[in-house]
């Protein structure tokens, strides 16, 4: 009788999942407007973008034993990532202690950060920050962290209670000549075999995965409706989101143009450790930047002599330095990081009609 129990709550969960990817489509699938098409095909893919990460964190969370998987790939995007940002993320216990212990490499920054206490709804979570300038690197660039609830000797982050997660970020100015940082994470003590994934296991993380993606589609579709309302105009986000980093200061624009119009944004970027700005659709994804120019930095960027950057968001080419192309988004999201400053710069932006270009006697194209 107890094992047609856990049966039947394991069906029942599987069918609460199938009605929260109902509902997430549902939300994906009521949207209106002129650009809706790509909008909408967009948002389907973003679900199963969601569920994908979801399931791979299922694979971990009751693991005594951490791993870092990716967060995001060129394909597989969330949560405003960053083209220049690799991230590694790994499921953890506050009541357990940890070590990471890896390369430096030649990356611009590094930093782990560990989250808690999510709210499922875009608030902040509690976080603890640890970069490149408190971790201790051997003359070969190593290093080596602890992660307790205890006070340890050598580079620490403590576990507060509800701490669940932590991402390591390694930021790119150049990817072709950037040595990429390595790193393991494991836990101190032995913590014995996995769980056997049974009927109890499924359920909870069938629960978790509807819950944090039908959340994660009606946040994001109502960040943008509310956005439109004030578009082509930047402003800062303050607080670092459900799994921003501190160290960043975010400046976002949503923005509208029609098909002769582009947008103009001008600025000049702070003393930072890095700083780069690129486009995201309706459901805070990063455009296509393998194929596409829809994202720059302090090194692929041109600047003026005077140091100002010009940048123009347009959907074709305007035959001049720093176009992002909006590649078939009438509209979407401009996102500049500034990385360690004391100075988060506003960029201006103007609409103005796109700029002629030609390609020989046919005339502006």
């Amino acid at each position: 009788m107890e094992e047609i129990e856990r049966m039947a709550d394991a069906l029942e969960a599987w069918r609460r999942f199938v009605r929260a990817l109902d509902e997430a489509g549902e939300t994906v699938a009521g949207l209106a407007g002129p650009d809706a098409g790509v909008d909408v095909a967009e948002g389907f893919r973003y679900v199963l973008h969601v569920l994908a990460d979801q399931v791979d964190r299922a694979g971990t969370r009751d693991s005594g034993r951490p791993l870092f998987l990716p967060g995001v790939t060129p394909v597989r995007k969330l949560f405003f990532d960053n083209p220049d940002t690799e991230y590694d993320i790994a499921l953890i216990s506050s009541r357990r202690s940890y070590r990471i212990r890896g390369d430096r490499g030649t990356v611009p920054y590094l930093a782990f950060c560990v989250y808690g206490a999510n709210t499922g709804d875009g608030r902040p979570t509690r976080v603890t920050n640890l970069n490149d300038e408190r971790i201790a690197f051997g003359p070969d660039g190593s290093f080596e962290i602890t992660l307790s609830p205890e006070a340890r000797p050598g580079t620490w982050i403590p576990l507060a209670p509800g701490a669940h997660t932590v991402i390591a970020r390694q930021y790119f100015l150049d990817r072709a000549r950037d040595r990429p940082a390595r790193f393991t994470i494991e836990a101190l003590d032995d913590p014995g075999p996995d769980p056997v994934f049974d009927d109890a296991r499924f359920v909870a993380s069938t629960r978790s995965a509807a819950a944090f993606v039908t959340a994660a589609t009606r946040v994001a579709r109502q960040r943008a409706e509310q956005a439109e309302a004030t578009p082509n105009r930047f402003a800062e986000h303050r607080g670092h989101g459900l799994y921003g980093t501190p160290d960043a200061g975010y400046v976002i624009c949503w923005y509208s143009l029609e098909p002769d119009q582009a947008l103009v944004v001008e600025a000049r970027p702070p003393r930072c450790r890095y700083w780069g700005v690129h486009l995201a659709n309706r459901w805070g994804q990063s455009l296509d930047h393998r194929s596409r120019s829809t994202a720059l930095n302090a090194r692929s960027a041109t600047l003026a002599p005077d140091g100002t950057l010009r940048v123009v968001v347009a959907h074709a080419d305007p035959g001049e330095p720093n176009w992002l192309d909006t590649a078939g988004h009438p509209r979407g999201w401009v996102l500049f990081r500034w990385l360690l400053t004391d100075d988060v710069v506003i960029p201006e932006a103007r609409v103005v009609p796109h700029p002629a270009r030609r390609t020989g006697p046919g005339g502006p194209t």
